[in-house]
């Protein structure tokens, strides 16, 4: 995996914990709302440091259920 994926993947994570993660938290919402599955990323930046040009890097980005109810992730698609 490129270090451009990593990143891809990393920042599409980090786009959807802030973008799905605080909208249940909101007054007003339905209780029916609470109980959905709700995804959220603890970790949206990493800091791979220097990496020499060639250098096969990793790093594992731990996505959270934190709803009440399944969480079936059905795609991803890097940027």
């Amino acid at each position: 995996m490129t270090l451009k994926r990593l990143i891809a993947i990393g920042f599409a994570c980090a786009i959807i914990g802030l973008t799905v993660g605080p909208a249940w938290a909101q007054e007003g919402v339905a209780p029916a709302e609470v109980h959905k599955p709700m995804l959220s990323v603890p970790e949206t930046t990493f800091d791979f440091g220097y990496v020499p040009q060639g250098a096969k890097i990793s790093h594992v980005y731990w996505l959270i259920n934190t709803g009440e109810d399944t969480l079936f992730i059905q795609d991803i698609k890097p940027g």
